[in-house]
């Protein structure tokens, strides 16, 4: 992307502000993807060791989590799955 950015400034005089918060918005939106799936799989992992749950168990506690969270959290975490 930085790349991309560099090319464009030297091949064309138009400002690149739109693009710039575009990259920015983009990295930001990877960030907290992964950051979600961080916190879900740590959270499962923790669950796991201190109740024993069986792997069934730990996907109905995962949907769970999921359907709990804010639209805005649950599509970057399917946008992740994906």
């Amino acid at each position: 992307m930085m790349l991309s950015v560099t090319k464009r400034k030297d091949e064309d005089e138009r400002a690149i502000g739109e693009l710039f918060y575009l990259m920015v918005k983009e990295i930001a939106d990877v960030t907290f993807q992964q950051s979600m799936m961080i916190l879900q799989e740590v959270m499962l992992a923790s669950i796991k060791t201190v109740f024993h749950a069986t792997d069934k168990q730990l996907q109905v506690i995962a949907q769970d989590f999921v359907n709990r969270l804010p639209e805005y959290m649950r599509s970057a975490l399917q946008k992740s799955a994906a």
